[in-house]
C-alpha cells in the first residue's frame, strides 16, 4: 500500500497495486478486479471507501481512501483495550460487515491488521481482497481455489500454492476447506472481540497447523476475559446493534 496524492482532485489518496508478478496470473488478477467492484458496492462510513481502478500497461492499482490512524493490531499490541472502548470499536466493526452482509457480501479474511481506528474513535474496515459474494459462494459447480482455507504461512495452502490470508481468524468450516457464508464473518468477529479484550488471540499455536488444530478441537480461555461472568456477557451482546 501506498500513500499517494491525486493532483486532479487534491487529495491524498492510498495506492494498492498488484505486484507486477501476479498480473499473468488469471487468478490474482480476477481476484484484484473483484476486489474492486466489491468495494465500488459499498458505500459506508465503517468501510473504506475505493475511488477508482487504474490500469497503465500491465501496472493495476485501486486508488483507495486514505485512513490515517494505527491499525487494531496495533492497538492491541500496547494491551488490551478497556471494555467500553473496544464495545466502541466493536460496535462500528459489526455495522460495517452488517453493511457487507446486506449486500450479499462476506469479507473473509476479518482480523485487527485490516482494521483501522482513527485518533477520533472512528473505525475502518480493510482490505476486500478476498471478499466473496453470496451468490458466488453458493453457486453449484467445482469449488473456486480460493474459497479453500484462507492462511498464512507455508504449512496450509490451497492446491494452486497461493497464500490465501489468516489462519487465527478462520471458521471451522473455513478451516475444513468448506464453502463459507456470512457466519465466517461473524466468528472472524468473535475472534477480534475477544483478543481486544483479553489481549491474545482465542486460538493459539506455534504453527498453522497448531492454530487450525485448537480451532477445531479447543474452547477459548473464557477466564482470559475481564471480570468474565454472565452479566459481562449479557452486557457485550446488548451493546451490539
Amino acid at each position: 500500500m501506498w500513500k499517494a496524492r491525486d493532483t486532479k482532485l487534491n487529495r491524498e489518496v492510498a495506492l494498492k497495486i498488484l505486484p507486477s508478478d501476479f498480473t499473468v496470473d488469471s487468478d490474482r488478477l480476477a481476484r484484484f478486479k473483484r476486489e474492486a467492484q466489491v468495494l465500488a458496492s459499498l458505500n459506508h462510513p465503517h468501510i473504506g471507501a475505493i475511488y477508482g481502478f487504474e490500469e497503465s500497461g500491465s501496472d493495476q492499482a485501486l486508488v483507495l481512501e486514505l485512513v490515517e490512524g494505527a491499525t487494531l493490531a496495533d492497538r492491541i499490541a500496547r494491551r488490551p483495550i478497556p471494555i467500553d472502548e473496544a464495545l466502541a470499536i466493536g460496535g462500528q466493526i459489526a455495522e460495517a460487515l452488517e453493511a457487507a452482509h446486506e449486500q450479499g457480501i462476506i469479507h473473509r479474511d476479518l482480523k485487527p491488521a485490516n482494521i483501522k481506528v482513527r485518533a477520533d474513535g472512528t473505525v475502518k474496515v480493510l482490505d476486500f481482497g478476498l471478499a466473496k459474494t453470496l451468490e458466488t459462494v453458493s453457486s453449484a459447480g467445482a469449488q473456486d481455489p480460493s474459497d479453500g482455507p484462507t492462511v498464512t504461512g507455508s504449512a496450509m495452502m490451497t492446491g494452486r500454492g497461493e497464500i490465501l490470508g489468516t489462519p487465527a481468524y478462520m471458521a471451522p468450516e473455513q478451516a475444513k476447506g468448506a464453502v463459507v457464508d456470512r457466519r465466517a464473518d461473524i466468528w472472524a468477529f468473535g475472534c477480534l472481540l475477544f483478543e481486544m479484550l483479553a489481549g491474545e488471540r482465542p486460538f493459539a499455536g506455534d504453527d498453522t497447523t497448531e492454530i487450525v488444530a485448537a480451532i477445531l478441537r479447543d474452547e477459548p480461555s473464557w477466564m482470559a476475559l475481564p471480570l468474565f461472568h454472565a452479566e459481562f456477557a449479557a452486557e457485550v451482546v446488548a451493546a451490539l446493534p
